[in-house]
Order: C-alpha cells, then structure tokens, then sequence
C-alpha cells in the first residue's frame, strides 16, 4: 500500500473534472485493504472511497485521502439446479461483471448493461435501470466496519434496499468499507422486457424471443443513442434521480402536462420521468460554464468545455429551481458531491 501526494484526479472520475487530492492510496490486493485497515488510524482525514469515479463530482481540490478501490477477481462459490452464487469483489468494473454474466446464460443483472462504476458501488446506490436494480440479485455484501475494523455481512434484508438507496447511505454511512458482493442469479430466468422503448427496439430487430446477449445489447444499444462516452465527454451518466410523487399530485400534473412520462411505483405513488421534465422545461443543450445538458438524454449533464466541478453544480442548481418552479417537483442529484 502506497500513498500518494498531490494526486491529480482528472483520470479517476468520470466528469474528467480537474482537482487533485492531498493524499490518493490505491487498494489493489486483499492484502493492500488488510494493511490499509490496520493503518487506518494513521491515514489522513478525511478519507473518500473512490471506485471508478461514475457517481462523483469533485467541487474542489480534496483536503485528505482518496482510496481508490481496484481489487479484481470472480468466483463462482455455490451453485445448484436453479440458482449461481458469484462472489466479485468491490474493484471489479460492473458492466465487465454484466458481460461475464451474459456470456454464462447467468439472468438477473442483464437490463442493467452499460451503467459505470464498479461492484462496490452498485449497493451503496443500488443502481438500476429498464426495470431491474441491483438488489434484485445481491445476495449478501461483505464490507469491513471503519468502527471496530472487523469484516461484517448484511443479508440483502438487511442493507434497506430502497430506490437509489441503502443502509451504506443513511445508518452506516461513512462508516465502511465494501471488499466483496456475493449474487445470487439464475440459471432459468425470465427476461425483463417490460419497461422504456425495448420491446419496440426489439420488434425493430425482428426478435420476439430474445435471448439474454440480445436483451443485453438491445439495451446498451438504446443506452449508447442517449447518453454519450465518457471516453469523449465527460459525463456521470443519469444526473437526478426519478422523482416519486403522490397520485394526487401526479392527476393534477397531468392536467396540465398530458404527455408526462410516468412509471407505476406502489399503489400510492407515482415515478416521473426526470429526463421528460427537464426536456419539456425546454433545457436541453442548456449550459453554465463549461457544463451543459445533454442534446439527446436531458437527464444526463455533460462536461462539454472544460468545466469545473462549480460550473455542474450551478448547472444542477438551476435545473432543480426550473423543475420546482414549473412543476413543483423536487429533483434529488444520483451524483455524490465532494
């Protein structure tokens, strides 16, 4: 385990936003987290867990310590007539993980293709897409307690599993360290074809019945046509967040919006389309700074002429003022601040 000084942080997160941290610490073996847990007392506070930068923007140069996770390695720990258990650690990249489960007819995780980051982050935001989130298929996270530095697992009950939500963000936050995710995925699943513009994508193809690659590429194929590279334009992929709304709430909008774009959440509640409200705010290609919205996905902020962290921020700002104002609907940020 090495330190770091002055570590300039533009290629560890995904905004390509240019800060640097007092003191960066890469953990790329189990021994690196082991020997990074006994010397934590020693490590320079403040600490900020770095996977690969997808759900992070940097505000301003960090005052303390950045651990980038990159441990690596799949394991198939139990399997039996129905069900696969893969144990993958936190450093392994997510979409490599959607991959490895397609090509081994492995259901469960296929709809969420395409999304960045790592394993170690998808229960902290239980991320999600076309229908399906992460907590569908983890089984169990193992994590050391930064409190009594011990190795700990929660059930998949046990991590408060709720829309872009966990235990990880409300009672233990700040206070762990994802190592490893155990899932539990199928070997006889059923697709999940019901939700966005994919049986039309399909239908477009001429498949009926896709199989799991199919389903897997219709998606990051209309992922792709929204939101653009990281590699060419810095970006956190989906912005806000979904904002669920009483059924009140949502009639009288219709009222007045007919064409809003909604999911069902529960028998109370409605999900809105937060990339609809921002498009029909007429937004789209709206810039501050260096930071815009996306021409194509209004739901997606782009560094488009090399923004800083505070040009994003006044940019979300000023969406989340536009939404209020014309819809009275809080938009909450899925990009963690730092």
């Amino acid at each position: 385990m090495k330190t770091i000084d002055n570590q300039y942080l533009k290629p560890f997160n995904t905004f390509g936003i240019d800060a640097k941290s007092n003191f960066f610490i890469q953990l790329n073996t189990e021994k690196d987290v082991y020997d990074f847990i006994n010397n934590y007392d020693d490590v320079q506070q403040p600490i900020y867990f770095l996977g690969s930068g997808a759900n992070t923007l940097f505000t301003q140069d960090y005052s303390g310590t950045i651990v980038h996770i990159h441990t690596k390695g799949v394991k198939l720990i139990e399997e039996d007539e129905n069900n696969i258990f893969l144990s993958v650690k936190a450093g392994e990249i997510w979409d490599d993980l959607v991959d490895y489960c397609v090509q081994n007819n492995y259901y469960g995780i296929e709809n969420l293709v395409a999304i960045p980051g790592t394993v170690g982050a998808a229960p902290i935001q239980n991320i999600g897409a076309y229908g399906v989130e992460a907590k569908d298929s983890i089984h169990q996270v193992i994590f050391y307690d930064l409190n009594d530095r011990e190795i700990k697992k929660l059930s998949n009950q046990d991590c408060q599993f709720s829309y872009r939500n966990s235990i990880f963000k409300t009672a233990l936050k700040n206070q762990f360290l994802i190592t490893e995710v155990i899932f539990k995925l199928s070997k006889k699943g059923k697709l999940n074809l019901n939700y966005g513009s994919i049986n039309d994508e399909l239908k477009k193809q001429n498949i009926i019945e896709p199989n799991l690659s199919e389903l897997s590429n219709t998606i990051r194929n209309i992922r792709n046509s929204k939101i653009p590279d990281i590699q060419e334009i810095g970006n956190a992929g989906s912005f806000f967040k979904n904002p669920i709304i009483s059924k009140d709430q949502f009639l009288e909008l219709t009222i007045k919006f007919p064409n809003i774009v909604s999911y069902p959440a529960d028998e109370n509640s409605v999900k809105i389309a937060a990339g609809w409200l921002i498009e029909n705010a007429n937004l789209k290609s709206f810039h501050i700074g260096g930071a815009a919205v996306h021409d194509k996905q209004a739901l997606v902020l782009i560094n488009s002429n090399n923004a800083s962290g505070n040009d994003v921020v006044r940019l979300s700002k000023y969406i989340q003022s536009q939404i209020q104002n014309k819809y009275q609907i809080t938009l909450d940020t899925e990009v963690i601040f730092v």
